[in-house]
């Protein structure tokens, strides 16, 4: 289905409030059926946009989008090397978190500490314009989103 840049703005700020007020998931408890479940779905991706948030302290931490949100979500809880551990690996390095110096310390507070919501999002454009509106305006850009070019 196509759609327009100008179709997708007119609509952010209602996905946005979609996703931050969709149900909160542990991401401690999330599997991939689980995902699957929650969305009605058995065996087709879920395309979307999710928000990652600490419930301990009630802050947004990282905006992230999938063709297949599932398999997404679990590869930095599963992950033990920086390149797939994205978010487990930059809770190593800021200075917030000082007791966590391993990804696999990272893991464990994320278990305990994190939860996800999620929303379906079919279009991969929407999902992009989606994820950077939401990123910026829920203040994740400084620590864990970055769009910056490489």
């Amino acid at each position: 289905m196509k759609i327009t840049y100008k179709e997708i703005h007119s609509k952010l700020s209602e996905r946005l409030n979609h996703i931050v007020t969709a149900p909160k998931y542990k991401i401690r408890d999330l599997t991939e059926g689980k995902i699957k479940s929650i969305f009605g779905e058995d065996s087709t991706p879920i395309e979307g946009v999710f928000l990652i948030s600490n419930h301990t302290e009630n802050k947004a931490v990282y905006v992230g989008r999938s063709r297949n949100m599932a398999s997404r979500i679990g590869v930095d809880l599963r992950a033990t090397t920086k390149q797939q551990a994205n978010l487990s690996y930059k809770l190593t390095i800021l200075d917030e978190y000082p007791e966590l110096n391993t990804i696999p310390e990272a893991r464990e507070f994320i278990y305990n500490h994190f939860s996800v919501q999620m929303i379906k999002v079919n279009n991969e454009n929407e999902r992009a314009v989606l994820q950077i509106y939401a990123a910026m305006e829920l203040g994740t850009i400084e620590e864990f989103n970055s769009f910056k070019e490489s």
